[in-house]
């Protein structure tokens, strides 16, 4: 049975996930929607790009990349920064499954490692990693505060934690009740557990109290969940998401990502890019 918190991760994520792989070549991600974004892959290699200018990796040794999904981000990733070798882990299997095989096909799977791993309990040695990657996957860890102190273990002295990630400010979600209630409904059908809900300055306080000196810590919610909420509660792609996910599956897909939109517009949710270094 799937009863703990990453078994049931793995479950949503494993809905429809064969066809999902095809769509937008694997990307997961919320996408980062300008003006002029009308399609959601061209969102999804926005948010990409913006990563990568943000963080400006300078000489990276080993990579970890973290919630990798089915490896869309982080062939781009290697691509860009060229590292030593990369390791990309995931929690669900078929995500891991998939990308091994497009390392394979690219003939790239001695220099990108994907592994299955909970990315709060891995058995890599200490200060082996110069730079921890991530795009949106530590708001479903149980918890993100115990990823932060793996990350600081794996990494070596001035290495680099860079992020981004969404957070649910509590004390914003209590307004109304009818807003604390939609909000605890969405976090639980999106598996964020309540551990994970901070503000932005809980979020520098937690880094900075294990021995991250915080770089860059900036909102970018307003680029995210008001066109990612407009998009996925389309007609069109409602019906989509029913038939790569299932009827359950992808009707709760797209209540969600009114969940998402609602939630942002009343100032409970927000999504964050974050770069820190190990002191």
């Amino acid at each position: 049975m799937n009863n703990s918190h990453e078994q049931k991760v793995e479950a949503f994520y494993s809905c429809g996930a064969k066809n999902r792989s095809c769509e937008a070549e694997g990307f997961l991600s919320f996408g980062y929607w300008n003006r002029d974004t009308k399609e959601y892959y061209d969102a999804a290699q926005n948010l990409v790009n913006f990563f990568l200018n943000e963080s400006n990796i300078e000489r990276p040794a080993k990579v970890l990349d973290v919630a990798c999904g089915y490896g869309a981000e982080s062939f781009r990733f290697f691509e860009a920064i060229k590292p030593e070798k990369m390791y990309c882990v995931d929690i669900t299997k078929v995500h891991i499954d998939t990308a091994k095989r497009k390392a394979e096909e690219k003939q790239l799977q001695e220099k990108i490692l994907f592994e299955k791993k909970d990315a709060c309990r891995t058995d890599y040695p200490d200060n082996f990693f110069s730079h921890i990657m991530g795009i949106e996957g530590p708001a479903h860890f149980r918890t993100r505060l115990d990823f932060f102190h793996e990350c600081y273990r794996l990494l070596e002295t001035k290495g680099k934690l860079i992020l981004t990630d969404i957070i649910f400010d509590p004390l914003m979600s209590k307004k109304t009740l009818l807003l604390n209630k939609i909000t605890e409904f969405g976090a639980q059908r999106w598996h964020m557990p309540k551990e994970n809900w901070i503000s932005s300055e809980e979020y520098c306080n937690q880094l900075r109290k294990i021995g991250f000196r915080v770089e860059k810590i900036f909102k970018i919610g307003d680029k995210v969940f008001p066109a990612f909420a407009a998009y996925n509660t389309r007609l069109k792609s409602i019906l989509r998401a029913v038939k790569t996910r299932g009827l359950f599956i992808g009707i709760g897909l797209s209540i969600i990502s009114w969940l998402l939109g609602y939630g942002y517009r009343h100032g409970v949710i927000d999504y964050i890019f974050v770069k820190a270094e190990k002191i």
